[in-house]
């Protein structure tokens, strides 16, 4: 249990890192992989939604820290991301990577577009129409593209933990 909460732990820092300086310079007309979101989807699709609820929890709370104006707007938008994207998680067959591929396009559309709106409301001049097909779908697509390389990872540190935990359980 310890090894996996460091494990998170590592993987939000790096992630939040690699979010802020290195996919600067990957950007596509302005527009990167948002790899938190990646990472909270994923995880929640491997792992279900009460891990994927923690981990967006403490991922979206980090990005509050850095990014946020406001404390827990991020953390609770992340709480709800893995608790939703988690939800499908024993109906489906979730070794497959186009599932997860699919999953982390629509929640990501969805993500992005609930945190334009909330953003947004307040000026009372809200336009969808650009904002979705500028700046949403293409990200959507980038974090795609982001999702294959945190599925191999995920995957291959999801074998690591049921196999110590089916070894722990043996004593």
């Amino acid at each position: 249990m310890k090894l996996k909460l460091l494990f998170y732990f590592f993987y939000i820092i790096l992630f939040l890192v690699l979010q802020t300086t290195l996919l600067d310079y990957a950007a596509i007309y302005g527009i990167k992989p948002n790899l938190i979101v990646v990472f909270i989807i994923v995880t929640a699709l491997v792992r279900g939604n009460v891990e994927g609820g923690a981990v967006g929890f403490f991922s979206g709370l980090a990005m509050d820290m850095l990014f946020g104006t406001v404390l827990g707007f991020y953390a609770l938008l992340g709480l709800y991301l893995g608790i939703a994207a988690g939800s499908v998680n024993r109906r489906l067959f979730r070794e497959n990577l186009l599932v997860v591929l699919f999953f982390t396009f629509m929640y990501s559309v969805i993500y992005e577009l609930v945190v334009y709106i909330l953003n947004t409301i307040m000026s009372g001049n809200i336009e969808l129409l650009y904002p979705l097909t500028g700046i949403i779908l293409p990200e959507a697509s980038y974090n795609c593209v982001a999702a294959v390389l945190v599925y191999a990872l995920l995957i291959r540190v999801d074998r690591r933990f049921t196999e110590t935990g089916k070894i722990s359980r043996k004593y």
